[in-house]
């Protein structure tokens, strides 16, 4: 039989990690479950608060059900979209903030060496394509003016970053946008 990861309702949380909600019922429930898994074998006290980036489909309405039984979850259902990530580290009560993008799973295991980034002194931590981890004290400003989609943020984020001791790991997928198809051939006529 196993338990579901559970972190003290009653004392500050360590790690609040802050979801964006986008329409992805689908992944939703098991992502938040998967967070809270990892953070639970790491031995970290958490919450996760997932904050309504324009949702429109029953993510919310499944991320309730589990917040019922779970109180390491609460869930912002005002729509928040384009400040999701501001009014969730608004909301957040650790002094570390995770923050993604709902509907993606992303790899888990480096945030053990993020966390222990910020212990050794690194205020953020960014994982292209994947979360950025932060103090929260010294990323609300940044994120105040980050304003976007969630897709954009964490480009913003990292720009506007750079006063604070930040380490950046890994690339980022280029999208594959129309002017980037259109320019393709003239840039490959170009290089020959």
């Amino acid at each position: 039989m196993t338990h579901a990861p559970q972190a003290p309702s009653s004392t500050v949380p360590e790690i609040s990690v802050v979801i964006t909600v986008r329409d992805n019922e689908d992944q939703i429930g098991h992502q938040v479950r998967a967070i809270a898994a990892h953070l639970q074998s790491l031995g970290r006290s958490f919450e996760i608060v997932a904050v309504n980036d324009g949702s429109r489909d029953n993510s919310l309405s499944i991320l309730e059900l589990i917040a019922a039984s779970h109180p390491w979850l609460r869930v912002a259902r005002a729509n928040a979209a384009g400040r999701a990530f501001l009014r969730g580290a608004g909301e957040a009560r650790g002094a570390t903030l995770m923050l993604l993008e709902g509907g993606k799973q992303p790899p888990l295991a480096p945030l053990g060496w993020a966390l222990s980034r910020l212990a050794a002194g690194r205020e953020a931590v960014i994982l292209r394509g994947r979360y950025i981890v932060a103090r929260r004290l010294l990323a609300l400003p940044i994120i105040v003016r980050a304003t976007g989609p969630s897709l954009l943020f964490e480009r913003i984020f990292e720009r506007r970053a750079q006063d604070l001791g930040i380490d950046v790991v890994g690339s980022r997928p280029v999208l594959a946008t129309t002017t980037n198809r259109l320019l393709a051939p003239l840039l490959r006529l170009l290089a020959a």
